[in-house]
């Protein structure tokens, strides 16, 4: 999935001794220039620079390094290290200015005056304050969602705010290239807590030409994307997608059939039982369009709650999930068909647990090789390919959600709750679901009480 290119061959050795202990499974290729320098080592660099390609420099090429980010394409990251070389650091310090191109490839964002270009390279000025951290991720909010937020923090955001999740539930909401406030999302309680600026004014975005204006970002990643699935898979006779409805998995989908095409690929979804009853009719409303098989399956969690008397599931708890994987594992029996793979649509910014995992695995559990090819995508990456595909987004996410699975999940935490009550959701599974209000009103004295857990920790759909 990722270039490294470096100056040397002797660099190329030390950056693959670090690949080869920490990022086994992740398709990286090391690229050396043969050593040139001084301006021929600017163009023979500049020559090789491409989406997902990371030019890593020592100190001593520090002014290469600043000339080269100037010029480098979109969705490709310049990092210069501490020791003067490359080969002077440690194979822990090279793995962690990897992690840390990863995060800007990811994250990097920038303001052109009417709309937010995600991604170095095509213009703007980059966001100040963007908190580039491992687990960050950045998402848009917009329609209902963007209201809800600027009622809660008492001020006008325009009509899409951008937000950057930093650490400990700390998001910083940005209109534009100002940072109009930091909002923070808790495991327990049902209020989140804002922190406005005062004389701030929001800029008026556009979301059709954020859509438009990132047209080029989003073929680099649908392209490079696709290569990753064909290099690493090239001719499978199945391709299974776990489908949640949401928007990561929905782009994995949207993904896997420009790689192979709508008839080898088969989407899998799991009612829990408990899933937002949107989800299912987002699935079978997408599916039909894109006119995908979709296969269809139960976990009856629900069951186990109101028939079995078991437990509302928790971190250390977490037997839903089993459940899932036990219907997931159903379906993709079904679907199987000769040489299988599974396409996922983890991501990076997730989770430290999902951060971990590599492109490629085989997972046991489900019984095949799994690839995610929307590795290093952020969250507004992963909406604006949906819009730009033609397809509109999970309604959750327009109520103004992060991520969507059940409706009772111990990984909601205090703003999706929050959501659920001001956008009406608890009313309709109440309305239609009346024997589940018990199960509601348990979850919600669980999380008045502190009752959470780390988004990653489930099988959830985001």
């Amino acid at each position: 999935m990722l270039k490294v290119i470096v100056r040397s061959r002797r660099d190329a050795k030390a950056v693959e001794a670090a690949v080869e202990r920490f990022m086994d499974g992740w398709g990286v290729r090391v690229v050396s220039v043969g050593g040139s320098r001084g301006r021929s080592l600017l163009e023979d660099i500049a020559g090789e620079m491409e989406p997902f390609a990371v030019a890593l420099l020592g100190s001593e090429d520090s002014s290469i390094a600043e000339e080269l980010a100037s010029r480098a394409p979109p969705l490709s990251a310049v990092i210069t290290t501490r020791g003067a070389r490359v080969r002077n650091n440690t194979i822990e310090m090279i793995y962690s200015y990897l992690t840390r191109a990863r995060v800007r490839i990811r994250l990097a964002t920038f303001w052109d005056g009417d709309a937010y270009i995600f991604s170095g390279g095509l213009g703007g000025r980059e966001l100040p304050e963007i908190p580039y951290i491992p687990q960050g991720d950045s998402f848009f909010l917009y329609g209902r969602g963007a209201r809800t937020l600027s009622l809660f923090m008492m001020r006008s955001l325009g009509p899409v705010p951008l937000l950057f999740k930093a650490e400990r539930g700390k998001h910083l909401v940005y209109s534009g290239d100002r940072v109009m406030g930091e909002v923070y999302a808790e495991d327990k309680g049902f209020t989140p807590k804002a922190s406005p600026r005062r004389g701030v004014s929001p800029l008026k975005v556009d979301l059709e030409r954020v859509v438009e204006k990132n047209s080029p970002v989003m073929e680099a990643l649908e392209r490079k994307s696709v290569e990753v699935l064909r290099s690493m898979a090239p001719d499978p006779d199945t391709v299974i997608v776990p489908w949640s409805g949401g928007k990561d998995s929905t782009a994995a989908l949207l993904v896997a059939i420009k790689a192979y095409g709508r008839d080898a690929v088969k989407a899998v979804y799991v009612d829990t039982g408990i899933d937002f009853l949107e989800n299912a009719e987002y699935v079978e409303e997408v599916a039909s369009k894109l006119g995908v098989d979709l296969i269809y399956k139960r976990a009856n969690v629900d069951e186990g709650l109101l028939i079995e008397d078991m437990p509302m599931p928790d971190p250390d708890y977490r037997w839903c999930t089993g459940r899932k994987l036990d219907a997931l594992r159903e379906g993709f029996k079904e679907a199987a068909r000769g040489k299988t793979i599974v396409v996922t649509g983890d991501r990076d910014g997730e989770s430290e647990k999902r951060g971990r995992r590599p492109v490629m695995r085989y997972d046991e559990k489900l019984g095949y090789p799994v690839i995610s090819p929307l590795k290093l995508w952020s969250g507004s990456h992963v909406q604006t390919y949906i819009l730009w595909k033609g397809l509109r987004l999970n309604p959750l996410y327009e109520a103004g959600f992060y991520r969507i699975g059940c409706y009772i999940c111990f990984a909601l935490r205090s703003w999706e709750i929050n959501v659920m009550e001001k956008a009406g959701i608890f009313r309709r599974i109440m309305r239609e679901r009346p024997h589940h209000k018990a199960l509601i009103d348990r979850f919600l004295e669980l999380k008045r009480k502190g009752h959470g857990g780390e988004f990653g920790a489930c099988i959830c759909g985001v």
